[in-house]
């Protein structure tokens, strides 16, 4: 909202103009006119003002950028993490906004509260490894948002997760190990495919020696620069 003597302030405050006669209301932003009991959202464009009997709240109409700063929350396994959470928040119902007192202190607190509650309910290593999946829920847990602050919300998201040094380190290890049984495991079922592989061709040339003939035929195929003696005896030394 504009008045001809350039009222500046933007935070949804009510204010009292004693000089302006009209006001100019932007595209950018919301203006309620409160007279008397009624409250009523100005369109944009330039209105009287009744200088004795009009008030005015006003909030941007443009997406805000609302964040709940590093706040220090225990997981389940009882680990300390600092974690932040950020949205995009935008007034679309004006007049809910300004019955709802506050919006900002109010979604801030919000936020808070659902980023402690996903946060506490998992393991520390569950939630660093899918900090990303914490997103979803905050969004299902913020959904009354619109109704009860007539604000809508874009883009909920966990931005930091700060984990203490020593708990990181440990957790690094703790992913190593993993990694490393998991090579080991893969390596013994190579080995054993490799040797239950040798026992069956085994058995096949057992039962049909003529697999062994054939076999022999194809390394001699591809072979060069080798002599090869097929069904004779070896000679005696003289």
């Amino acid at each position: 909202m504009r008045f001809h003597h350039h009222d500046h302030t933007n935070r949804g405050l009510l204010t009292e103009p004693h000089r302006p006669r009209h006001i100019v209301v932007t595209p950018f932003e919301h203006v309620v006119r409160l007279r008397g009991g009624d409250a009523s959202l100005l369109p944009p464009g330039r209105h009287r003002v009744r200088r004795r009997h009009d008030r005015f709240w006003h909030a941007p109409a443009v997406p805000q950028t609302v964040v709940a700063h590093g706040q220090e929350i225990l997981t389940a396994d009882g680990v300390g993490v600092r974690a932040s959470v950020a949205t995009v928040a935008t007034v679309t119902a004006p007049l809910t906004t300004m019955r709802a007192g506050d919006w900002r202190e109010q979604l801030h607190l919000r936020l808070q509260l659902a980023l402690r509650e996903q946060v506490s309910a998992g393991a520390l290593e569950q939630i660093v490894a899918a900090r990303t999946a914490l997103d979803e829920p905050m969004a299902a847990a913020l959904a009354d948002v619109p109704d009860t602050l007539g604000v809508e919300l874009v883009g909920t998201t966990v931005r930091d997760l700060i984990v203490p040094g020593e708990q990181r380190r440990l957790l690094a290890e703790v992913v190593a190990a993993r990694l490393e049984g998991q090579a080991a495991l893969e390596r013994a079922r190579a080995q054993t495919a490799a040797l239950r592989a040798l026992a069956n061709a085994g058995g096949m040339v057992r039962d049909n020696p003529a697999l062994f003939q054939l076999r022999l035929l194809q390394e001699m195929g591809s072979s060069t620069g080798h002599t090869f003696v097929v069904g004779t005896e070896a000679p005696s030394a003289s």
